[in-house]
C-alpha cells in the first residue's frame, strides 16, 4: 500500500465525513472546567506548585460570568470548586484551592476524571483543561494489571473521546512531565478539537494555560517590544499580562505623558494583580500614545486591547499537519460587522512561528472587498507552534496569536503498518488484536499478517477516528466544496475513492478466508 494511495484514501474519507457537521459553533459563554492531577508523582514533578499558580492565572484571565469549575483526581475524583459563574467570590475560592492541590493520592484515573468533569450539565460547549503528569494507573484492587489500565485507556480514547466530540466537549490536554502519556494527550485533544501541549519546563505551564484561554476567548493584542507598546485612539481598555522571575523587583508602568504608576498607585480605575510569577494589569480608558513597562519582563508577556475595532479570524483547527494547505481569512470589524471604512493601506500578514518563536512560514493575505484571504502551507515541523495574524494600516496595528500543535497525520498509517495501532508504543498496542484472534486448524498454523493485512485492519478501525479526521480536514474541504459540483474531475476522484473502499472490503473478506493454512503430510 503506497503512501500516495493512503493519502487519496484519507482525503476521500474526510470528504465522506463532511456531512457529519461537527464544526464547533460560535460560543457565547462556554464552560471552562479544569482537571488537575494530584497523584503522588506531582509531589516531585511540581515541587513549586506551578499547578496552583496556573489555576490562579486562569481565574484571573477568565471573563466575568463564565461558568467554570475545578476537579482534582488521583485514585478518586473530587470537585473542590463546583461549576459556577466567575466573579470576585469565585476567584477568591479558586485562589484558596492551593492546599487541595497537594493532597496527593496514589494512582491516576484519567478516564474517570474526564468523564466526571464532562458529565455536569451545560448550556453550550464545554472546554475541559486537563493537566496530568503521568499515565493511567488504576488501583490493583480493581483488577489485574496492566490489563485494567489498558482497558481504561482504550475506553477513554476509542469510546469516550468521540462521544465527547459529538456532545460539544473539547479537551485541551497538557502533559506536565516526560513520564506523561503524550500519545494519550495528543489523541484526546485531536479527537475533541482541543489543543494538546507538552510542557517542557515548569515555567512554560503558565504559557500553556494562556494559550488555551486565548483559543477559548480570543482577543486582540498590540505589539510589545522592549517593554514599549502603542495604544491607538479609540481603545477602550488594555490588559497587560507581564511574566517575570519569581519575586522579582516591582514593575512600573509609564503613561505617554510620563506619569508613573506602580502596584501601590495604579492608574485611575485600574486593577493591578501581583503574583510571584506574573503581574496582571487592566487599565480602562487609556490615553493614546506610547506606554512602557520598566522592569524585567519575559518575552511571552503580552498586551491585550479592546474597543470598537477588532481583528476577526475564520475558525482554524488546533492541530495542523506538515504539508497541509491551510485556508486563511481575516478582516477588521467595527461593532461586530466588517469595517467598510478600514484604512486603504491596510495589510494583513500571517506567520507560523515554531516553539522558539522563529518564523517558519509567512504569507500576505489578498484583499477581497472587506476581507483578506490566502493559503499557508504548513512546513515540516512538529510540536507546539503559533499562528500570528498582524493587521497594519494607517493608525492601526493589531495582533492575534493562535496556539497550534503540528503533528504528522500519516503517522497514523506508520503506526498501523508497524502493528502498533495509534497508541503509545510503550504500552500494549491498540492494534494487538491483529494477532490475538488468529485461528489455528487442527494441524494448521496462522500466517503472519502482512503490511497489507495490517493496513486493511487499520481501515476497518477508521470510523472510530472519523471525528478527528473531519476536524483536521474540514477547512480544506470547505474551501474545495464550492468547486466540487461543477468539476467532473472531482467526481472522478470521489468515484475512485469509492472503488478503493470496495476493493479494500473485498480484500478483507478474502483475507478472512485465507488466514489459516493447513499443513498436509507429504505422500507418494
Amino acid at each position: 500500500m503506497g503512501r500516495g494511495f493512503a493519502g487519496v484514501l484519507l482525503a476521500g474519507l474526510l470528504w465522506l465525513a463532511a456531512g457529519a457537521g461537527l464544526a464547533q459553533p460560535v460560543e457565547e459563554s462556554p464552560d471552562v472546567r479544569v482537571i488537575i492531577d494530584v497523584s503522588g508523582s506531582m509531589r516531585s514533578n511540581d515541587p513549586d506548585q506551578l499547578a496552583a499558580s496556573a489555576l490562579e492565572l486562569l481565574s484571573a484571565l477568565l471573563p466575568d460570568g463564565t461558568p467554570a469549575g475545578v476537579w482534582t483526581f488521583g485514585e478518586r475524583v473530587d470537585n473542590p470548586l463546583p461549576l459556577g459563574e466567575v466573579d470576585d467570590e469565585w476567584r477568591e475560592r479558586a485562589m484558596a484551592l492551593r492546599p487541595a492541590l497537594v493532597e496527593y493520592q496514589q494512582h491516576t484515573d484519567i478516564e474517570a476524571a474526564v468523564r466526571s468533569a464532562a458529565e455536569s450539565p451545560a448550556n453550550g460547549w464545554r472546554h475541559l483543561v486537563l493537566l496530568t503528569d503521568g499515565m493511567i494507573d488504576l488501583a490493583p484492587a480493581r483488577g489485574a494489571k496492566p490489563e485494567i489500565d489498558l482497558a481504561s485507556r482504550r475506553a477513554l480514547l476509542d469510546e469516550l473521546a468521540p462521544a465527547l466530540a459529538q456532545r460539544g466537549v473539547v479537551v485541551h490536554a497538557i502533559a506536565f512531565s516526560d513520564e506523561a502519556d503524550l500519545r494519550l494527550v495528543e489523541r484526546l485533544s485531536r479527537t475533541t478539537g482541543g489543543l494538546p501541549a507538552l510542557v517542557q519546563s515548569p515555567e512554560s505551564l503558565l504559557g500553556a494555560f494562556v494559550d488555551i484561554v486565548e483559543r477559548i476567548f480570543p482577543a486582540d493584542q498590540v505589539p510589545l517590544a522592549e517593554g514599549r507598546f502603542a495604544i491607538e485612539p479609540g481603545v477602550e481598555a488594555f490588559s497587560a499580562l507581564l511574566f517575570h522571575a519569581p519575586n522579582g523587583d516591582p514593575l512600573t508602568l509609564v503613561a505617554p505623558d510620563g506619569t508613573r504608576y506602580t502596584p501601590d498607585s495604579p492608574p485611575p480605575g485600574a486593577r493591578w494583580q501581583v503574583e510571584p510569577r506574573f503581574d496582571l494589569l487592566r487599565v480602562p480608558d487609556p490615553a493614546p500614545g506610547e506606554w512602557r513597562v520598566e522592569g524585567e519582563i519575559a518575552d511571552d508577556s503580552r498586551i491585550g486591547v479592546s474597543g470598537a475595532v477588532s481583528l476577526q479570524l475564520a475558525p482554524l483547527p488546533a492541530v495542523l499537519n506538515p504539508g497541509q494547505t491551510l485556508p486563511l481569512e481575516a478582516w477588521l470589524a467595527r461593532g461586530g460587522e466588517p469595517w467598510q471604512e478600514a484604512p486603504e493601506d491596510l495589510a494583513i500578514s500571517v506567520t507560523l512561528l515554531d516553539a522558539e518563536e522563529a518564523p517558519r512560514a509567512e504569507v500576505w493575505l489578498a484583499r477581497q472587498g472587506e476581507r483578506f484571504v490566502g493559503e499557508l502551507t504548513v512546513p515540516e515541523l512538529s510540536g507546539a507552534a503559533r499562528l500570528r495574524f498582524q493587521a497594519r494600516g494607517e493608525g492601526i496595528d493589531r495582533l492575534r496569536d493562535l496556539a497550534v500543535n503540528v503533528q504528522p497525520l500519516l503517522s497514523l498509517l506508520d503506526e498501523a503498518e508497524e502493528g502498533r495501532g495509534v497508541g503509545d508504543s510503550r504500552l500494549a498496542p491498540l492494534g494487538e488484536r491483529f494477532h490475538e484472534d488468529l485461528a489455528t486448524g487442527r494441524e494448521g498454523e496462522a500466517v503472519p499478517d502482512s503490511a497489507a493485512d495490517r493496513f486493511i485492519d487499520f481501515i476497518h478501525d477508521l470510523p472510530a477516528h472519523a471525528v478527528t479526521l473531519w476536524r483536521e480536514g474540514r477547512p480544506w474541504l470547505e474551501r474545495r466544496g464550492a468547486a466540487f459540483a461543477g468539476d467532473p474531475r472531482q467526481w472522478a476522484v470521489a468515484g475512485l475513492v469509492v472503488v478503493l473502499l470496495l476493493t479494500l472490503l473485498a480484500l478483507r473478506r478474502t483475507r478472512r478466508r485465507r488466514r489459516v493454512v493447513h499443513r498436509e503430510e507429504p505422500h507418494v
